[in-house]
């Protein structure tokens, strides 16, 4: 599981930002934290029960601040900690404001580093108590339900510290004599040694995903971040050079870790798993993006511990610009408080609402059911489906696959998701007024429809006007413009007649285009500009890259012909080599949303939680597309965008797409506050 609480050297760096604005003419809070939580807050006083999901089969592994005014929600979740107020360290829980705080374990051996189950049913422990039948003490992983109660050890490993849970609830993997341990998280059987080296092993974290663990390896000053399957097998470096202090799987399956990285390019660094890219993962404000904890309006924050304030003692903190002084205290009592966590599937629900699950591999655990179909089979891509699992689980909701949505409609579904195309929305036309005139939500995903109460998310209109008004004013107004629209689309064909209205002086010629008759081919493009050297444009809705290439032999001519690239990385450093050896080539090329999947769960999650849409996000002839920034390359742009390609992720047939936005984005973005 992933804890989501930051170690004591970030706080280095908060403390650091806070002095700088110091010198700024801002007031530094004074030494003291606030004696009281925020009333208003509303904790989670009910705990969340579900059961484990039953593991499977044993692996065969190869001055003094003033109280905070109330922010603008508490956590989702209650939250775990471990304190030493009463003498040792126990294990507590705490509602999302602070309140209500319960020592569980209550024992006068040292209990610590308490990690949740992902859907907050139990809690795992490094136990120093007396062992069964053994008497003696050491550090073993114990389990205990939310509330404290069936308590049972988990490892048979003295030195057993450090456990993590994985987010599909099976497995627990820990630190035991230097090597990294997993077992079945119910004790079912026996315990696997995954690494069994010479090397110091330690701090393991299973990925989101539940298929692999990253963990520290070696000694100060040359410790390393190493990955492996869950089941040991495929060991391999992520980290090399330097020192590494920590680890946390990022949301979107990175790694974030405070580096001292040899090249100079990170402290607060975000790496790759697959070791191919670091990044600078930034400080306070940017960090919660990688390792979010959510605020019931589904605002991200950072749950930290330390002494910020020189107090003596360290806190539980959150950290987020929607808190006045930066800083909420939710501890403030005589002890050192430590090591928070929350469940991971801990997402933006409302304070008053009870998260209640029935089967979590089955069901999900969410208070709404989200319904999704793929049209013809091919419009939902492997990205897509990654997408929409990810958003299902982080915001704990069921999401369902249906054959149609009608079918979906059928089944009671709170909304759907429809993955589309410009030939299926149209096809489904009698259904989506079907289920539309209903009133349940329906968004349209990579198409449009114009039909009262769906909602697109789609950049198809805005890429396809664009395109031609950028090549019309190119024109001077004025000229030859041929184009292919295939399969005689009549939405495209709309698009195009109505951007002609405006340009009189644009002669257009259709060329009839079918879907396998080779009406378009590069020799075919190469033919055309020979034959009709007054033609100034070419556009086609296929094909782009027929036109590009068809282009080849007429790269000295004068003036070739404006036409549209495909978003590909090869694609778009040929363009600058025939940019930069002189060719008069002249191309446009958008940068289209490839995260709809997990948008549309995320816009479905807003709308059924009663939050109104910005009408202000909504574009298209309709009304009813939500609007993206869509990057828009030209020739005059298209050296600052190729610097920029790795802000970019590769989709289906290598075409540069946007990644998903995070869910504070999409809020901000398409959502009232």
């Amino acid at each position: 599981m992933m804890n989501r609480y930051r170690l004591f050297l970030c706080v280095v760096l908060f403390c650091a930002v806070i002095l700088c604005s110091a010198c700024q003419g801002k007031t530094l809070p004074s030494a003291t934290p606030p004696v009281a939580a925020a009333e208003a807050l509303i904790p989670t006083e009910t705990e969340v029960v579900v059961e484990v999901q039953e593991p499977t089969a044993t692996m065969q592994p190869t001055g003094t601040p003033e109280p905070s005014p109330t922010p603008r929600g508490p956590l989702a979740c209650n939250l775990t900690f471990d304190s030493d107020r009463d003498g040792n360290l126990e294990i507590y829980t705490m509602g999302p404001d602070g309140s209500n705080q319960v020592n569980l374990t209550n024992h006068p051996a040292n209990d610590y580093e308490p990690v949740w189950a992902p859907y907050g049913s139990a809690i795992a422990f490094v136990s120093e108590r007396e062992t069964e039948g053994e008497g003696e003490g050491g550090k073993f992983i114990y389990v205990m339900d939310a509330d404290g109660a069936n308590l049972r050890q988990l490892s048979n490993e003295n030195d057993s510290q450090s456990p993590d849970w994985s987010m599909d609830g099976n497995w627990i993997a820990y630190t035991a004599y230097g090597d990294i341990f997993v077992i079945p998280a119910d004790g079912s059987a026996e315990s696997i040694n995954l690494t069994n080296s010479e090397a110091h092993d330690q701090l393991p974290k299973i990925s989101p995903d539940s298929q692999q663990i990253a963990w520290m390896t070696g000694e100060e000053p040359n410790r390393q971040i190493h990955i492996m399957d869950l089941d040991g097998s495929n060991k391999r470096a992520v980290t090399e050079g330097g020192n590494v202090h920590d680890l946390e799987w990022t949301v979107d399956g990175r790694i974030f870790t405070h580096w001292e990285q040899p090249d100079g390019i990170c402290s607060n660094c975000v790496v790759s798993a697959d070791e191919n890219n670091v990044i600078d993962g930034g400080g306070k404000g940017t960090i919660q993006e990688y390792l979010p904890f959510w605020t019931t309006d589904g605002n991200r924050v950072e749950l930290i511990f330390g002494d910020i304030y020189g107090t003596g003692r360290e806190d539980i903190i959150l950290v987020g610009e929607i808190f006045p002084d930066i800083f909420l205290y939710l501890t403030h009592d005589a002890g050192n408080n430590r090591n928070p966590d929350a469940p991971a599937l801990c997402g933006p629900v409302g304070a008053s609402e009870v998260i209640e699950a029935t089967e979590p591999a089955a069901a999900g655990m969410g208070t709404f059911t989200i319904g999704y179909e793929t049209g013809n089979g091919n419009n939902m891509t492997p990205f897509h489906q990654d997408d929409l699992d990810r958003a299902c689980t982080e915001l704990g909701v069921q999401c369902v696959r249906g054959n149609s949505i009608t079918d979906l409609a059928d089944q009671g579904v709170d909304a759907i998701l429809s993955f589309s195309n410009r030939w299926d929305v149209q096809g489904s036309y009698p259904q989506i007024h079907e289920v539309a005139s209903q009133g349940i939500p329906l968004f349209v995903l990579n198409a449009e429809t114009g039909e009262p109460g769906v909602y697109n998310l789609s950049a198809e209109t805005e890429v396809l006007t664009v395109s031609l008004t950028w090549m019309f004013k190119e024109m001077g107004d004025v000229g030859e413009f041929v184009y292919f629209n295939f399969g005689g689309n009549n939405f495209h064909q709309n698009i195009i007649d109505t951007v002609l209205k405006d340009y009189p002086g644009i002669k257009a010629t259709a060329i009839p285009a079918q879907y396998g008759d080779q009406s378009l081919t590069g020799d075919s493009i190469s033919q055309l500009i020979k034959d009709h050297p007054e033609v100034d444009a070419i556009w086609a809705n296929e094909g782009q890259m027929d036109i590009f290439w068809g282009m080849n032999d007429h790269l000295g001519d004068s003036q070739l012909p404006l036409t549209t690239c495909v978003p590909r990385r090869d694609m778009l450093e040929a363009w600058k080599e025939r940019v930069d050896n002189g060719a008069l080539f002249r191309c446009i090329a958008f940068i289209q949303p490839g995260g709809v999947a997990y948008e549309g769960v995320y816009a479905a999650y807003y709308l059924l939680s009663g939050m109104q849409i910005n009408p202000d996000a909504l574009v298209g002839d309709w009304g009813n597309t939500l609007r993206y920034p869509i990057p828009v390359i030209t020739n005059d742009t298209l050296d600052d965008w190729i610097a920029q390609l790795d802000t970019f992720r590769e989709g289906m047939y290598q075409t540069l797409e946007l990644p998903p936005m995070s869910a504070e984005e999409i809020r901000q973005a398409w959502f009232n506050d």
